[in-house]
């Protein structure tokens, strides 16, 4: 069933269909969790060196690390935002939401600058290859659908299609990027 562990947590893209409109969300609930480990225990760290420290420089390097675990875990929040792309034929726009537990911004594209569909491919820092869908608005513009990158090809082909087919686009034009 399950491969490994990043297969419970990563946040599998969802699309629904409602008449014209193609709406795709992931929910990186899984990843928000784990990141929040780090801020608690940065600020368990940070509360216990300010409170409990046998002497100042203990004081310091246990605020010193509470302080990196607690902005460590607010960075990666921040870097894997949940995403709500909709596209909408009667309107003809793209809409694409990334929100935070703290905020969120959004941007409206056209239907029509949409050039193409593509799943990108990069490398995995610790080796490998990852991959994410994302839409090409002519040459030098591109949105991903979700700030997530997967470790197998199959989660990002399936958006593809989807979008392709609900676009009326070629379904076996060149689908991959490095």
């Amino acid at each position: 069933m399950f491969k490994t562990v990043s297969d419970i947590i990563i946040p599998m893209m969802k699309t629904r269909i409602e008449g014209d409109l193609l709406i795709i969300r992931d929910q990186p609930f899984g990843f928000w969790l784990f990141y929040s480990f780090f801020i608690a225990g940065g600020l368990m760290a940070l509360v216990l060196s300010l409170s409990a420290a046998p002497d100042t420089t203990t004081a310091i390097i246990g605020s010193a690390i509470g302080l990196g675990n607690i902005t460590g875990g607010f960075y990666m929040v921040k870097r894997e935002p949940a995403s709500i792309v909709e596209i909408d034929k009667d309107s003809g726009e793209v809409r694409v939401c990334r929100w935070y537990p703290f905020g969120k911004r959004q941007r409206a594209y056209s239907v029509s600058a949409i050039t193409g569909v593509e799943v990108e491919i990069s490398e995995h820092t610790e080796g490998g290859p990852v991959y994410r869908t994302r839409l090409c608005f002519g040459k030098a513009e591109f949105v991903p659908v979700s700030m997530f990158w997967y470790q197998t090809r199959e989660p990002s082909e399936t958006i593809l299609r989807e979008i392709r087919t609900f676009l009326g686009l070629d379904l076996h034009q060149d689908s991959v990027l490095k």
